[in-house]
């Protein structure tokens, strides 16, 4: 599965509505007027002075923004909820001032958000309200609100604060079960971790899933932060509520590759001539590892033995590069290949059978099953266990696709591991809609649940078609506001059953009862980007120089910021072709290089991705790449498809960034005058080892790496009809998500009409 993602998780309503909350008086569940003359729960934040004076309260002394009066709403605000918030302000008479801001500072396991109920809203010496809307998806440890002004020593009273609860707290609880819906056909289970045990959240968790996976607590750094010091106290929680509650449990995961394996592993122990440096390759090394294996599956088999009834017991180790067929991590690199799987798997059974619990299962987990390439790869591995008498009891397909993801393609990597007679789960489902980055809009939100909801209708239908061979069907967060894939910069994305709120969505009803669903809104076809690429009358040179054949190319920029900051690396990259494929020459300004990441998109480096012909299928088609090629040269391709072509590359440092240069071989029906392929263009911008910003040539939806149905259009040309080959991004708008035909033009009419892209119905088996 994917990394912690930091801090909790709000509603879609982030950038909460300004409009007065309306409910009735006895609604109102915390209120303030200070007609007692006291500041009662009010205190200061910052170096202030509060004081009442005539039934309000004045601050005074203020040194920062951030300073003012604040108050504690941990026990008011429940996750589920939704609260009107109301406070009445003005500036004191002859203060500087004239905005103030009404702001939750949230604080969670994860860390402190700031979250916005009324940003710098007019004021001056008159009383005006401030109200907004506020909710939160999952509990916090802590809530304060304080009021603030930009301007740093501005004086300002208050008075009259309530805070009404519009929607109470609560689940829908009339609608049918998941869990008895698809109980003839497979287990439905949600990752959890202790936020989703308790009020409402719990409620939901107990009437719908009969099976639960902790989403980190069970994760190497959970369970052993410290070699030898074991923690099991967070993963007992969720065991015993499941116990509690007739829920089955998932253990996720005894081996991984990422940050949430503790350093130590990779490291000589205490005591030793080399402790704390990295360990090599040797045979001492690898009995290192093994004996750390020992120890941790032997603690976990001893301590919950069949209480959790399958384990993921190595967890994504077949590599994003088909050709390169394993992960590079560092247990690949310590065992010199991937005897470490089997090893495991070894320890595993041996562990579980000492603790009385042979019948746990232990299965091998990996994303991007669905992916030709990749499924390949992964079934190969097991194939080769099987007959070496390792003992691998199930496949889990994590299942992290979006809307374009192809079902034909889920469904065949089902049945290619039916083959091999063994256990298969779907583990960590989630389906993207592709929702925009903070601050764009995003008028087609409703229909793309919509969408959404015809999507999980037919993955559903096609599951349950297949319940024999699935144990369980586990979804990746109990709702939208616990997905991995919310955050602060993309604050819209929706990939779960459950709305933030906790109610039902079009995804639930998909699978509950398909006959509710209303008919997509009417397609549109988004203006994708579009360029010209002239044939070359020279083919260039690939070494990482530009060179005069590179003069009659055509030239895009990557200006669509995906991910990150704005002020972050970009390229303007030139496009020739001729009978052997498409070359690219990549100017990249980024003033410091960086290749510390652990991942290759973490380190500044740039992506072509390329559909031959233009068929926008959904996933990564036969002849589909992916190619990644980093500052200096380093290569690495995603999950290409069988027919994808060679890619040859060449990169330089310069004086503004770096220059790459890559020829992508291509079939000759496809590298011809007047054909048209699918074309990505990425820069990714690594900064002391995390990946700070993405852009793109058009693509703004940050799902390149796992669909071809957003990319722009490249023409083959002999020669090119403007200047650049025309290389611009649509008059619609720069991101896909806004470049809806007409819609600029219906919502200035007051049009209520919203229109949404419908993806190609063979992504999807979509019916009429």
């Amino acid at each position: 599965m994917p990394a912690l993602v930091g801090g909790a998780l709000l509603l879609p309503a982030a950038a909460f509505v300004f409009a007065p909350a309306a409910a009735a008086q006895d609604d109102v569940v915390y209120a303030s007027d200070f007609e007692d003359g006291t500041p009662g729960d009010w205190v200061p934040r910052g170096p202030v002075t509060l004081a009442v004076e005539d039934g309000a309260l004045l601050t005074t002394g203020r040194s920062a923004e951030w300073h003012g009066p604040s108050v504690d709403l941990t026990d008011v605000v429940e996750p589920g909820g939704v609260y009107g918030i109301s406070v009445s302000v003005r500036f004191a008479d002859g203060s500087a001032g004239d905005a103030l801001t009404a702001t939750v500072q949230r604080e969670t396991a994860d860390g402190t958000s700031y979250d916005s109920v009324v940003y710098q809203a007019p004021a001056g010496a008159d009383w005006t309200s401030l109200s907004g809307e506020y909710s939160i998806a999952s509990a916090a440890t802590n809530l304060t609100f304080y009021i603030e002004s930009p301007t740093v020593d501005a004086s300002y009273w208050i008075d009259d604060f309530t805070v009404t609860e519009l929607e109470p707290p609560g689940i829908e609880p009339d609608i049918p079960n998941l869990k008895d819906v698809l109980a003839d056909d497979f287990r439905i289970g949600a990752a959890i971790d202790d936020r989703d045990l308790v009020e409402s959240s719990g409620q939901l968790l107990s009437k719908h899933f009969n099976q639960v996976t902790a989403e980190n607590h069970m994760k190497p750094d959970a369970i052993q932060p410290t070699e030898g010091e074991f923690t099991f106290g967070a993963a007992d929680e969720l065991v015993e509520y499941a116990e509690a509650n007739g829920m089955e449990v998932y253990g996720h995961t005894f081996l991984w590759h990422t940050g949430q394996v503790p350093e130590w592993w990779f490291q000589y122990p205490e005591g030793h001539p080399n402790a704390g440096a990295p360990l090599g390759n040797s045979d001492e090394d690898r009995q290192i590892m093994i004996e750390r294996l020992e120890a941790h599956i032997g603690a976990l088999a001893e301590h919950y033995g069949d209480r959790i009834q399958a384990w993921d017991v190595v967890n994504e180790v077949i590599s994003d590069n088909n050709a390169e067929v394993y992960r590079h991590s560092r247990w690949y690199e310590i065992f010199d290949g991937p005897e470490y799987v089997h090893e495991a798997f070894r320890i595993a059974r041996e562990a579980f059978d000492a603790a009385g619990a042979p019948d746990v299962k232990l299965f091998i987990n990996d994303y991007g099953t669905e992916n030709p390439g990749k499924r390949d790869n992964l079934y190969n591995l097991v194939e080769d266990m099987l007959a070496a008498g390792v003992p691998v009891d199930g496949v889990g397909h994590q299942t992290h696709i979006n809307l374009n993801t192809s079902i034909d393609q889920i469904e065949e990597s089902l049945l290619k591991f039916a083959g091999l007679g063994v256990l298969q789960a779907v583990t960590e489902l989630d389906v993207a809609i592709g929702a925009p980055g903070e601050g764009e809009e995003f008028p087609q939100l409703e229909a793309r649940l919509i969408e959404q909801g015809h999507y999980f209708r037919d993955l559903f239908a096609m599951y349950r078609e297949h319940g024999d061979l699935l144990e369980s069907v586990t979804v990746w967060g109990l709702h939208d506001g616990r997905s991995w894939l919310r955050s602060e910069t993309r604050p819209l994305e929706s990939p779960l059953v459950f709305s933030d709120t906790l109610q039902s969505k079009w995804a639930y009803w998909g699978i509950v009862d398909p006959s509710a669903l209303p008919e997509i809104p009417d397609e549109e076809e988004p203006e994708y980007a579009r360029v010209q690429v002239p044939l070359a009358d020279t083919a260039p040179e690939i070494d990482g120089a530009r060179e005069a054949a590179w003069d009659e190319a055509s030239t895009v920029a990557t200006e669509v910021n995906v991910e990150g900051s704005a002020d972050g690396a970009k390229a303007d990259v030139s496009l020739l072709w001729d009978e052997a494929g498409l070359y690219a020459l990549f100017e990249v300004t980024d003033p410091s290089l960086d290749e510390a990441g652990a991942n290759p998109w973490e380190q500044d480096s740039v992506e072509v991705f390329l559909n031959p012909g233009n068929t926008r299928g959904g996933g990564y088609e036969e002849a589909d790449g992916q190619y990644r090629v980093s500052f200096t040269n380093a290569v690495s391709v995603g999950g290409n498809g069988p027919d994808a072509g060679v890619l040859t590359s060449a990169a330089a440092a310069t004086d503004t960034g770096y220059v790459v240069e890559v020829a992508v071989a291509m079939a000759p029906e496809q590298a011809a005058v007047g054909t048209e392929h699918g074309l990505e263009l990425q820069v990714n911008d690594g900064t002391d080892g995390a990946r700070t910003a993405v852009h793109t040539w058009y693509d703004p939806t940050g799902l390149s790496w796992n669909t071809n149905a957003n990319w722009g259009i490249a023409e083959f040309v002999e020669d090119v009809e403007e200047p650049g080959g025309g290389g611009s991004l649509p008059t619609t708008g720069a991101a896909l998500t806004a470049a809806i035909a007409g819609a600029a033009a219906l919502a200035v009419a007051g049009a209520v009409t919203v229109f949404a892209v419908r993806r190609r119905k063979a992504a999807a088996n979509w019916g009429d």
